[in-house]
């Protein structure tokens, strides 16, 4: 081999011309780096090169070469080159140059320790650690680390003695790299500890906290930003790994972590990393977090201190400590108990609200709008008390806090309109003074973003405002919001037609005047090819059409369908990826409103998305944020690469990540996709057919994608798929499912072959799926679709035995998707209380359990021994979500079982009792529906009728409480008390209280036992029920009028032979 060739091509490697430089990476490829040679030639020109960019260049491409051809070079040459490498470093001068060498000398090293060779190297490397030289400790230090990065599982059992040295070098007294170098290489030594097995390992490893946060602390104090930089992913890297590592001083270090986060006097870019790290324990540590008093609250308080610092030019994307700050409380509202973390928030926003620092009041309504989106059913109960302060700070003099409090408002209103209707006419003369005051100068950058705010607010909270508000106001805003259309920014146009798309679809057909109007205003837009911003606005449109379609019907609609749909085709086209996601959710749009009446634009449908789906996936070039390097370094891989590996360019290692994966655009795509087949396939019912087979085909592999929002939409796709095949069936054979195994009849194999397909994609991630919205999704699936075809699927193989399996771990916490990461064999049954999110986990679950019950019918009975305990603690929770869910839960699986809940009757019945006392109304009001089921379907009377003065006591101020369904619901059990045993009820004292509720308002189910009841008593010759027979009448003709929905048919038409029976 050419020596003075190479050393040339690797020169002009480094000149500054791209043509040049590709040349001379193309012969090195082609004409050095296959042979072994070359690899000789690089370590040559790294130990004796003048240059040090030549010398590190060599290095790198070095370190490449090693697995391809260290194993080839004559054994009789690698002694020698072995001690030049070892001696070439310590001598080095240049840091990137030792750091490239110390790599190589690790790559060797890896190999050599396969075949027992270089036994002398981790002696000699160690005497470097402890030399008194400090430029020796550096190198050596370096080594260890380069070594523990390349192949840590050699260290597993030497591990004491690696330790004992760590003890010595992380406090080195003159050198903050022998220090930081210390640091990376215990976190790379972290995935060798068992922590159950190795007590001495995890001691020590304990110990090195507080030392590695003094050097933090050292390198924050001189400015030392790679270092910082260094120390925290250092940090970060424990929490990819058993919390017992951290444990001991957990709370220290998060304090620690507070503490710099909220330090004026510190650099903005280490506050960020110490937010960031919070953000991270609150995602991955959130239970111990939750364990430690007061913690949550602190943190949630001293990030709205940093909020609040927030500058009036700080864009949403800056990287500044505010936005950290709220990023952070958005953590906390998605991760932790409301009662830790939106209590305090709560306790002082009063106190920011009307503060005379602008800031604290734009941070108090920013705070509040990131947690309604984390804790909804939370902030609902309180948002009345919040509404008189929101308002004032919508109407703030200054400008900064009215934008601030719209931001927040768009948050809060997503989730929160219904519960805000006693505010929406205030509201909305809120925004209209606002788009007064913004509409004087549209040329002002700040104007433009109220006035897109506005919009926002409207999009956000049109679908939840009253009838009587919109009546009122809609015109106004119609016209007002419609005019920015016109507006010279592009993103006032798309704010303001997502606007109007959210008010079409609230007001419905009232939207019919300004259709046309509308829909000409936005054509325009719905047909540009080219251009960033004008793509986004057409996206924008594309969005709003669709919702309008929704809003007006199917027959309004009807001459703007072709040229749209004609227009969706083509838009796929355009390399727009916004624009392909909002054309995906035009045709769900569309297919919902027409049931899939398209014509020929169907089959087009299927193809765009089928398309999509088929889709190749690029790789992901990784831009990581402070919040992930350091698990990512935490989980890392080696990689070996093949004999025949001949891709050189990348000037850095590559590395693969199994716990941290990229996702690309196509991913994200797919993800839209997914979603939408699932709702045209259902929408479309047996018009899909034809496409059944593929989308199947094509979905199925989805189930195991790498990104878990493919995941998610490709599970809930197929279950949607097999209930449509289902109901389709059912259709076109006149046969019903019945409860219970076997089926009452034989399914076409079709449908048997489909369900195997889903429920063995389901099982094969179910278990030990570590994403909770992806479990959520599942459960979620599982649960509408046992509601909806019974027990067809509990048939497959093994699937009644996974269901049960995977709702037990779920009802006692102890789920993958339910752990700390590393923790996943830790049992959470302990733990009180936790976040919507991961309540929403059991929430869904227990809706399986219901959905099983449906299915199963009375021969449910033996299924809910299992779950009986952990639902009944549920019961007795101190969460007040938790208790009525459950009680929720027990009303709707009695009510399946039907008599075969029996035997269960003393256990049940003695808290539900205690619940119809309960303080909180919702939980009462499922425990009178509760109550009622029991009494009317177990037999245990001699259990139950000694409690039957008990439950009519506590039913009495009930009737009286107009919330939460109480009335109807407490009607409900009276009459399933006087169903099942009316000579055990005073009839002639409570009918005529249950008369004085009828019509029921709210819980239309409740009419069944009402109607029931009422026909036995006029049957029965009851003198009570016909004394009342005047105002019953009238009641039976309002149940009998629209909204349709009021009775069931067979309940119709007991009150149609009531009405009968009475005329004669």
């Amino acid at each position: 081999m050419d020596q003075q060739k190479l050393v040339a091509l690797l020169q002009e490697c480094q000149i500054p011309d791209t043509q040049k430089v590709k040349a001379a990476t193309a012969e090195l490829r082609k004409n050095f780096y296959p042979h072994p040679e070359s690899l000789l030639g690089l370590l040559h020109v790294i130990v004796s090169h003048g240059e040090p960019t030549v010398r590190m260049l060599a290095a790198v491409q070095a370190l490449r070469l090693v697995p391809k051809h260290w194993k080839k070079i004559d054994a009789s040459q690698k002694p020698e080159i072995r001690n030049q490498l070892l001696q070439t470093i310590v001598n080095e001068q240049d840091g990137k140059c030792r750091h490239g060498q110390s790599r190589v000398i690790a790559a060797i090293a890896t190999l050599d320790f396969d075949n027992n060779e270089w036994a002398d190297l981790i002696p000699n490397v160690t005497q470097l650690a402890t030399s008194d030289n400090v430029a020796h400790r550096e190198v050596g230090s370096y080594i260890i680390y380069s070594l523990l990065e390349a192949n840590p599982t050699y260290f597993e059992s030497h591990l004491a003695q690696l330790f004992e040295l760590f003890t010595k070098t992380i406090r080195d007294p003159q050198s903050r790299d022998v220090r930081v170098n210390t640091m990376l290489s215990i976190s790379s030594a972290l995935m060798l500890i068992d922590v159950d097995e190795d007590e001495q390992a995890l001691n020590a490893v304990q110990e090195f906290i507080p030392a590695m946060v003094d050097v933090l602390k050292d390198a924050v104090q001189n400015d030392d930003d790679e270092r910082i930089q260094q120390a925290f992913e250092v940090f970060q890297s424990f929490l990819a790994y058993e919390s017992a590592l951290i444990s001991r001083y957990f709370k220290d270090l998060v304090q620690f972590m507070l503490e710099l986060a909220s330090n004026t006097a510190v650099d903005a870019d280490v506050r960020c990393q110490a937010l960031a790290f919070l953000a991270q324990c609150v995602r991955y540590r959130r239970m111990k977090i939750q364990g430690v008093p007061d913690m949550a609250a602190q943190l949630m308080r001293k990030s709205l201190m940093i909020l609040s610092e927030l500058e009036d030019d700080d864009e949403e994307d800056d990287a500044t400590p505010p936005r950290a700050a709220l990023a952070l409380i958005d953590q906390l509202g998605s991760d932790l108990p409301p009662r830790q973390v939106i209590v305090p928030l709560l306790d002082d926003f009063p106190k920011y609200a009307s503060s005379e620092h602008a800031g604290h009041r734009r941070a108090c309504i920013l705070a509040l709008g990131n947690c309604a989106e984390g804790a909804p059913e939370f902030v609902s109960t309180q948002i009345g008390s919040l509404m008189p302060a929101i308002l004032r700070l919508l109407q703030d003099p200054e400008r900064s806090v009215r934008y601030s409090a719209l931001v927040g408002l768009i948050r809060i209103g997503e989730d929160l309109a219904d519960s805000m209707t006693a505010h929406h006419d205030a509201i909305l003369q809120a925004l209209i003074l606002n788009l007064d005051a913004a509409t004087n100068d549209q040329s002002d950058k700040q104007n433009v973003e109220i006035i897109r705010s506005v919009c926002g607010v409207i999009d956000s909270l049109a679908e939840g405002l009253s009838s009587d508000v919109m009546v009122k106001y809609g015109e106004t805003m119609i016209h007002r919001v419609g005019s920015f259309l016109g507006h010279s920014d592009f993103t006032v146009k798309a704010a303001a037609a997502g606007a109007i798309g959210a008010i079409a679809t609230a007001i419905k057909t009232a939207f019919n005047p300004f259709l046309k109007e509308t829909m000409e205003a936005m054509s325009t837009y719905i047909m540009v090819e080219s251009g960033e911003d004008e793509l986004a606005l057409r996206s924008a449109v594309c969005d709003s059409m669709g919702r309008i379609a929704v809003g007006v019907g199917a027959q309004e609609f009807q001459p703007y369908v072709q040229p749209l749909l004609l227009a969706s085709e083509k838009a796929l086209h355009l390399g727009n990826a916004r624009l392909r996601e909002t054309t995906f959710i035009l045709w769900s749009q569309l297919a919902t409103v027409y049931e899939g009446n398209l014509d020929n634009y169907l089959t087009g449908i299927f193809n765009g998305l089928f398309e999509s789906l088929e889709l190749e996936e690029e790789d992901v070039d990784f831009e990581l944020s402070e919040e992930d390097q350091g698990l990512i370094a935490g989980k890392k891989d080696k990689v070996e690469l093949d004999d025949d590996e001949e891709d050189m360019d990348d000037d850095d290692d590559d590395e693969d990540w199994d716990d941290l994966v990229g996702v690309s655009a196509q991913a994200l795509e797919k993800e839209i996709a997914l979603e939408v087949l699932g709702d045209v396939i259902y929408a479309s019912k047996e018009k899909s057919a034809p496409f059944i087979e593929k989308a199947v085909e094509l979905v199925a592999p989805f189930a195991e994608h790498s990104y878990e929002g493919c995941r998610k939409t490709a599970i809930g796709t197929l279950w949607r798929t097999y209930a449509c095949v289902w109901e389709a069936m059912e259709q076109q054979t006149g046969q019903k499912w019945a409860p219970g195994l076997p089926l009452n009849f034989e399914p076409i194999p079709n449908i048997v072959k489909l369900g195997e397909i889903v429920t063995t994609a389901t099982m094969q991630i179910w278990q030990d799926e570590a994403d909770r919205d992806v479990v959520t999704e599942i459960n979620r699936s599982v649960a509408s679709t046992l509601k909806a075809t019974g027990p067809s699927v509990l048939g497959q193989k093994a699937m009644m035995e996974q269901i049960i399996t995977v709702l037990g771990t779920i009802t006692t916490r102890c789920h993958p998707c339910q752990q700390d990461l590393g923790d996943e064999d830790e049992n959470q049954d302990d733990i009180q209380g936790s976040s919507e999110w991961d309540w929403l986990i059991i929430d869904t679950a227990l809706d399986v359990l219901i959905g099983l019950a449906a299915a199963l019918g009375n021969q449910f009975s033996e299924i809910w021994k299992v779950f009986q305990k952990p639902v009944l603690k549920f019961i007795s929770s101190n969460e007040h979500i938790e208790r009525s869910t459950a009680v929720g839960v027990v009303a709707e699986c009695v009510q399946y079982m039907g008599s075969s809940v029996t035997p269960y009757t003393s256990t049940l019945l003695s808290p539900l009792l205690h619940r119809l006392s309960d303080e909180d109304q919702e939980t009462k009001s499922n425990t009178a529906y509760a109550l009622g089921q029991l009494v009317y379907h177990s037999e245990d009377q001699a259990t139950y009728l000694p409690s039957f003065p008990q439950i009519l006591r506590s039913l009495e101020p009930l009737l009286q409480i107009q919330a939460q369904r109480l009335q109807d619901n407490a009607a409900g059990c009276l009459c399933r008390m006087i169903l099942s045993n009316p000579d055990q009820v005073p009839i002639a004292e409570v009918l005529p209280a249950l008369v004085a509720l009828l019509p029921l308002k709210e819980d239309y189910e409740e009419n069944k036992p009402v109607y029931q009841c009422l026909a036995k008593l006029y049957a029965a010759g009851n003198s009570t029920v016909q004394e009342l027979t005047p105002r019953l009448l009238p009641v039976f003709q309002q149940v009998l009028s629209p909204p349709e929905d009021q009775l069931e048919d067979e309940t119709r038409q007991i009150v149609l032979e009531l009405v009968r029976n009475l005329k004669k």
